[in-house]
């Protein structure tokens, strides 16, 4: 099981390796604003997730498994807690590695994403902005009874037909 337990690990380390690569691409797209190729990106990243969710599974049942045959180890231990009890000093050193790997991987994809949902933001302000152009909306210099922002539309179309 602990052999099993490595190459779940793994499975994770190079699912979200991808998953990386994928966050790259995407602020690429992002920041050309090209719709067609952020939605190609999004349905790659949501197979990439599913992988990744089904080898957490796998990996939920193998430590869960560890656990009803070993009584050191709880199904809510931490990582470095749970191999540290393999009794093989050799695969005890590959988990180490193998979990090291997936921290790090975990939380450059983590700071690649948060950074992609800056460049999102912003690319849906820009959009917002361009929409009130062509719709003629403008914000007044003075508050709404409210407190908010004052919209007003100019009649750019005529849309009766």
């Amino acid at each position: 099981m602990w052999q099993e337990l490595a190459e779940v690990i793994d499975i994770l380390v190079e699912n979200y390796k991808k998953l990386q690569a994928l966050g790259n691409e995407k602020r690429g797209v992002l920041v050309n604003v090209d719709i067609k190729a952020l939605e190609k990106i999004v349905h790659q990243e949501e197979a990439v997730v599913e992988t990744i969710n089904k080898a957490e599974q796998r990996r939920q049942k193998v430590i869960n498994r560890l656990a009803s045959e070993n009584v050191t180890i709880e199904p809510d231990m931490q990582m470095r807690d749970v191999w540290s009890q393999c009794p093989d000093n050799r695969l005890r050193e590959v988990l180490r590695n193998s979990h090291k790997s997936l921290q790090e991987v975990v939380k450059k994809t983590q700071e690649i994403q948060a950074n992609n949902e800056i460049m999102i933001s912003a690319a849906l302000d820009a959009i917002n902005f361009k929409l009130n152009q062509l719709g003629g909306a403008s914000v007044e210099p003075v508050y709404g009874n409210s407190g908010q922002a004052v919209v007003s539309h100019e009649k750019n179309f005529d849309l009766e037909v």
